[in-house]
């Protein structure tokens, strides 16, 4: 099964230890359109309609085991499982969540929002 991660299961963040026996197969941006992204210590992506966005992250093949580590925390935290893309699964937060944040990365020309990588942090 292909999983996509756009926050703190991301290679370098805090939780990508949970991933450790699945396959990176290495970044990804949806093909689904629709989306909004906001959070200060991790990321929520929630579908917004007449959005015309797109999500960067990350793409695993995921291992058994690692996914039912990732949906304990992602789902014990009230995301939901969705395939976002055919044949690939993510965390989706279930409703729409206003908070703006300097943590979000919005690429305008390729319509998408990202993470920030904490490193750039020290630019702002």
């Amino acid at each position: 099964m292909k999983l996509f991660v756009y926050g703190t299961l991301k290679e370098g963040y805090a939780l990508n230890h949970v991933l450790s026996k699945s396959k990176k197969l290495g970044e990804y941006i949806t093909k689904k359109k629709g989306f909004m992204m906001t959070g200060f210590w991790f990321p929520y992506i929630f579908e917004k309609e007449g959005s015309n966005y797109s999500i960067k992250g990350e793409l695993y093949e995921v291992d058994k085991d690692d996914l039912r580590n990732a949906n304990r925390i992602e789902l014990g935290a009230g995301y939901e499982f969705k395939e976002i893309d055919k044949d690939i699964w993510g965390y989706v937060y279930p409703k729409k969540i206003d908070s703006k944040s300097l943590n979000i990365v919005t690429n305008k020309d390729k319509k998408y929002y990202e993470w920030r990588n904490f490193n750039d942090m020290r630019d702002l």
